[in-house]
């Protein structure tokens, strides 16, 4: 009896440590046009006749280390519009999230599926988790930072 309650507490103990909810979100990845996407950096702009801010999830690659002085982007990336407050945010009913592929002007995609959570703001930064697909070489999952940028 002393060792089945042995085993029975070790696998509790195990089990706590292997809880899904437990399990922080990885950093936003997923794929563009086929390539691999690994967030890197990411930038927010306010729009002057809305409440929204223009964002740009941009990918590995980048030169620049400052978000707010990125204009270009070497590989793909993501340009979505949402207000700078937490909330939770669906495509399409709320919110419109663009796939860019680089230097390629009438190639992108909007997802068809997918939200964005802002989780918090601190100090002029967007903590958010995000999932968005148009299709099955079109799509992202994961946690991201936006810095406010004027």
């Amino acid at each position: 009896m002393n060792k089945l309650l042995k085993v029975f507490f070790l696998g509790m103990i195990f089990l706590q440590y292997c809880n899904p909810t437990n399990v922080q979100p990885s950093l936003l990845e997923g794929s563009i046009a086929g390539s691999s996407y690994r967030y890197k950096y990411g930038k927010a702009q306010p729009v002057a006749t809305t409440n929204l801010y223009d964002s740009k999830l941009f990918s590995e690659g980048q030169i620049e280390e400052d978000p707010c002085l990125i204009n270009f982007s070497p590989r793909g990336y993501i340009s979505v519009q949402f207000p700078f407050e937490e909330g939770f945010y669906q495509v399409p009913s709320d919110i419109s999230i663009i796939f860019h592929l680089p230097g390629i002007t009438d190639e992108s995609y909007h997802a068809t599926s997918g939200f964005i959570e802002v989780i918090g703001i601190n100090l002029g930064r967007i903590n958010a988790y995000m999932e968005a697909d148009y299709d099955s070489i079109n799509w992202v999952e994961g946690t991201f930072i936006l810095d406010k940028c004027y």
